[in-house]
């Protein structure tokens, strides 16, 4: 039996989180941003362990990316399922489209996404799918003036074609504070509730719920409830940013609520956050007309022995594992994320391996290089990538890097000059550039690694003799750097110009404290 579970269930960069049980499984989203592919799908059995599936948005079709900004994209995500089908809503934010992309299940149990997408003419993000009696409504936050005023808004939609039918109208202002967003809408006692977030995505994050005798409103708020869940005033928490949460019943019957949170560093007198916004996962109870999220604090052990129905939906002990591709499936695992657009020319996987193909596209662009990366999960953990002695360097590079975004990353490339194998520190915060000549290596390197820990980042690459190293501040690669909470750190290989980085495998690891 399942006494206890660590949040978060998904960790490092996670956000915006949204469940839906069918039959006897789990299915989440998440958003993705600048990531491609984009929009994060993963499944689950038991709610504390998740399968990565291959992600929702492949096509072009689907979502254009090509022009996304560091932390746009893809923004919040919802998932619903309708008469045997999934749906599952966004916003694109490079293109200001929202839409809806419709996905059913396979036999072998996949899920086909049709290529063509439905768009809903709304002005705003963070859309919602709610149905009742066979008519479809979309809620979303947007600005109604030119003060800057944000509300909840709703519009009744043809689910086939995407057209209005009604609205959008106001249903709420939040508890009046800054930023309403993240609406999801459900039907419980028989009232409506609607659950938002509010107070920005930082410190003061909170989930909040209204209650309406009718669908349309008016969502009334109630001071002796919200905010609902939040840390905003416990700065002790390890759990921070608590926000933008989706509410759903698991195979018994029982609630739970999912939402976001960090996991920030503590470096000396501040707090730095790298993971990026993560998935949690409490148990929730409903007492007279509204929920009660879990004790009422977000914690990071979550304990069980008060919810014996919950437990018995938990089948299996919770697994934080370590992560090790080899390239010998037929396929890019999907943990693997790319820059706005696939790596077609650029990426090629045989024989077990993996072969990176440069180009001339940099990450300071916003353009698609030939990078792939994976979430930083740990304050402390190792990302290691051994080298085939088939790479060539030819007129280009290869290495490791780690960014938070175009204009915050640091790379650590190994290039052929005059016959020598100079190893250089690329390294960008802002308007700073450090390009620094470190050494040379007498052979091609046999591995690279990127240590992370709370305060530092070590980037180190060897030949199997020497090896050479450079140490920067995490700090450099924190939400706090660049003033926005919507990506986490990514770590991965890269490739520039006309160098062929052949990869045997990566290793992702958790340093022992």
């Amino acid at each position: 039996m399942v006494t206890h579970y660590q949040n978060p269930i998904l960790r490092g960069m996670y956000p915006d989180p949204s469940i839906v049980l069918v039959e006897d499984t789990y299915y989440l989203v998440n958003s993705t941003f600048e990531y491609y592919p984009g929009i994060a799908l993963s499944k689950s059995t038991d709610l504390l362990n998740w399968t990565k599936l291959p992600s929702v948005v492949t096509q072009k079709e689907q979502a254009d990316l090509t022009q996304a900004k560091s932390n746009e994209g893809i923004f919040a995500v919802c998932i619903r399922h309708f008469d045997g089908h999934f749906y599952v809503i966004t916003t694109n934010f490079a293109e200001f489209k929202n839409f809806i992309i419709k996905g059913s299940l396979t036999s072998n149990g996949d899920i086909l996404w049709e290529k063509q997408r439905i768009e809903i003419d709304i002005m705003g993000i963070d859309p919602d799918l709610y149905q009742e009696n066979g008519r479809t409504y979309v809620t979303f936050t947007g600005y109604i003036d030119d003060q800057g005023t944000k509300a909840i808004q709703m519009a009744e939609i043809n689910l086939t074609t995407g057209e209005i039918l009604r609205g959008p109208e106001v249903i709420s202002f939040g508890t009046g504070g800054r930023d309403v967003e993240g609406p999801h809408i459900l039907k419980q006692k028989n009232a409506y509730y609607l659950l938002a977030a509010e107070g920005g995505t930082g410190v003061g994050h909170m989930i909040t719920m209204f209650k309406s005798d009718n669908l349309w409103g008016p969502y009334e708020d109630n001071q002796t409830i919200n905010p609902l869940f939040t840390n905003r005033d416990r700065a002790d928490e390890p759990l921070q940013n608590i926000g933008h949460a989706d509410l759903f019943q698991d195979t018994k019957g029982n609630w739970w609520l999912t939402c976001l949170g960090t996991r920030p560093a503590a470096v000396g007198f501040k707090q730095i956050t790298n993971l990026g916004r993560e998935t949690l996962l409490y148990p929730v109870i409903w007492k007279d007309e509204w929920p009660e999220i879990y004790t009422g604090v977000p914690n990071e052990t979550v304990n069980l022995n008060n919810y014996p129905e919950h437990q018995a939906a938990l089948t299996n002990e919770q697994q934080i594992a370590s992560f090790t591709d080899h390239f010998d499936a037929p396929a890019l695992n999907p943990e693997w994320l790319s820059l706005r657009a696939p790596l077609n020319q650029e990426m090629r996987l045989e024989n077990g391996k993996l072969t990176l193909k440069g180009n001339a596209t940099t990450i300071a662009q916003e353009a698609t290089p030939a990078f792939l990366g994976l979430r930083q999960t740990e304050h402390a953990e190792a990302f290691t990538v051994n080298v085939n002695e088939k790479s060539a360097l030819k007129d280009g590079a290869f290495g490791i890097v780690s960014l938070i975004n175009n204009t915050h990353f640091a790379a650590l490339l190994v290039s052929e000059e005059s016959r020598k194998l100079v190893v250089t520190r690329y390294q960008k915060v802002e308007d700073l550039i450090v390009e620094e000549k470190l050494g040379e290596l007498d052979t091609l390197p046999t591995q690279f690694e990127l240590v992370n820990q709370a305060e530092t980042k070590t980037f180190r690459v060897t030949d199997g003799k020497k090896t050479i190293h450079f140490e920067t501040s995490a700090l450099h690669f924190s939400n706090e750097a660049i003033a926005a909470l919507n990506t986490g750190d990514i770590q991965g290989v890269y490739a520039l110009d006309g160098a062929e980085f052949v990869i045997d495998s990566v290793t992702r690891a958790t340093l022992q404290k």
